[in-house]
């Protein structure tokens, strides 16, 4: 397994491992002329999946601004060729993450064999957009909230930070079966701050949202 890093500056970075478990320099991914990088926007966050089934790796880029960009692959999985990043729709409309900072990640959120697009956001939601569409040609059902955001306030104001009950802002995802029980759970990482005096303290939790068995709903089935 390599990582894949978006940054500030909205180029996105691969480190490749190597056999004996460390990391080669970083590599910034190349638009398929190999003259300029692939970059969709600051403060790039991506995600690597074979989104149209063609057996390779394509990249799924949200923005700081909360837009999400597909980069296709139109080399192969050895010898990736990245085509011109395309915004993503759903149900017809572009998906714009609430409060900007679009963090996808792409899973078979719902066990139909298709990947889904799983997002976070600055508000600290997470969305799930089913794939309605053959695996050649996904298409995106309009989202589901699965976490909530939280109001857009002073984070230092909040009386969550000091003793947080739940994720809070700038959310990233994960989807893994975190208990094994045979159901998806979601990992999510988040961002927060809170002011002592002059100075402020910061925070990066990391949660976990336990899929719950028998739900009927999507909202249900995070506890």
């Amino acid at each position: 397994m390599d990582i894949l890093t978006g940054s500030i500056g909205g180029n996105i970075h691969l480190f490749s491992r190597k056999a004996n478990g460390t990391y080669a320099a970083g590599v910034t991914l190349k638009a398929k002329d190999s003259a300029k990088p692939i970059n969709a926007g600051r403060g790039a966050s991506a995600a690597a999946a074979d989104w149209d089934g063609d057996g390779d790796l394509d990249l799924i880029i949200g923005n700081g601004e909360g837009a999400v960009y597909l980069a296709p692959n139109e080399g192969t999985r050895q010898k990736p060729v990245w085509g011109e990043p395309q915004r993503l729709k759903a149900a017809g409309k572009t998906i714009t993450a609430q409060d900007g900072d679009a963090g996808p990640c792409v899973a078979d959120w719902d066990g139909d064999g298709n990947l889904d697009l799983l997002l976070g956001s600055g508000s600290g939601s997470v969305v799930w957009f089913r794939n309605t569409g053959p695996k050649t040609k996904p298409e995106l059902a309009a989202g589901v909230v699965l976490v909530d955001g939280i109001p857009q306030t002073d984070p230092a104001d909040s009386k969550q930070i000091a003793n947080p009950k739940r994720s809070l802002r700038d959310s990233k995802v994960c989807v893994a079966d975190w208990n094994a029980d045979g159901r998806p759970d979601l990992v999510v990482g988040d961002y927060s701050y809170e002011r002592k005096g002059d100075s402020y303290k910061l925070h990066g939790w990391v949660w976990v949202y336990l899929r719950a068995p028998g739900a009927a709903s999507a909202q249900q089935a995070m506890k």
